[in-house]
């Protein structure tokens, strides 16, 4: 059995104290670790600057990456609108992506950078989630050409006999009809 990495002191830091801390981070614009390792020492706890520098850095690109995910969910919203299709369609394609990202990050040097079995195992569930995307949206199109189709029966039907529709009323329906297929 593998052995465990040691976790730092920093994330062994009571709940309380560690919030405290990042909340420093935050404030002083991630800078300042020699006053940070001073102000814990203060409070009890030994830790070098270095290691409040690194785990600075860890918050820091936690909280970028929390903000581009943020960012990229409300633009995935923005472009799908209430199409739950196309917002399925835009999160599948923006987790290919970051998976995608992941394996070009690999260090084939370093067979512990990522779980590759897991990785491979989210591609494939990705490839099968998009292609029941395809089949369902292909089966809504169906679906909606043969409710148009009956319609437009029913229309030619009413226009054809006495008293019946317009060509101008005819066309009107079947252009709003065609608007809510597309």
């Amino acid at each position: 059995m593998a052995a465990k990495p040691n976790r730092s002191r920093l994330s062994r830091l009571p709940a309380k104290l560690r919030a405290e801390l990042d909340r420093r981070l935050l404030e002083g614009n991630f800078s300042n670790y020699g006053a940070l390792a001073r102000w814990l020492a203060d409070q009890g706890y030994t830790i070098g600057e270095q290691a409040v520098s690194r785990y600075g850095s860890r918050l820091e690109r936690n909280l970028d990456a929390v903000r581009v995910a943020t960012a990229q969910a409300r633009a995935v919203v923005a472009a799908a609108g209430d199409d739950d299709l196309k917002m399925n369609e835009a999160l599948l394609r923006l987790v290919q992506q970051h998976l995608f990202n992941v394996l070009v990050a690999l260090d084939p040097a370093d067979p512990r950078g990522a779980n590759l079995a897991t990785i491979a195992r989210s591609v494939a569930e990705m490839g099968r989630a998009s292609i029941v995307q395809r089949k369902l949206v292909e089966e809504t199109r169906a679906r909606m050409a043969a409710k148009i189709g009956a319609a437009e029966r029913e229309i030619d039907a009413a226009a054809g006999r006495d008293g019946g529709l317009s060509p101008q009323a005819v066309d009107r329906i079947r252009k709003v009809l065609t608007e809510i297929a597309e």
